[in-house]
């Protein structure tokens, strides 16, 4: 994984590992619960707000969208672990046939 996205180090296996651990936690679950709540509660305040401006509607909208965004985090990431581990042992496959 670039660095840059992965500050503490962490292997891309050991990475995949803590990811796997978070998104099966009762915390995660919690966190999940917590969120999807807000949400609801947000798009419920949109739509009974009909004295809102377009901006803070749009506004609204982003942070519905970067809420949701949040919730899928760990999946996403998992995926693009799993991408680059297979990569990894690839390239070290390659690596060892030449």
């Amino acid at each position: 994984m670039n660095n840059s996205l992965n500050n503490n180090k962490l292997s891309n296996k050991d990475a995949h590992k803590s990811l796997t651990s978070l998104a099966r936690s009762n915390g995660w679950d919690y966190i999940k619960q917590v969120m999807n709540d807000e949400i609801l509660a947000s798009a419920y305040h949109l739509a009974e707000s009909p004295d809102m401006t377009a901006k803070e509607i749009d506004f609204r909208r982003g942070a519905i969208w970067a809420a949701r965004q949040l919730l899928t985090m760990p999946e996403k990431l998992l995926l693009r672990l799993e991408n680059d581990i297979m990569l990894d042992e690839a390239r070290k496959l390659h690596d060892e046939k030449l």
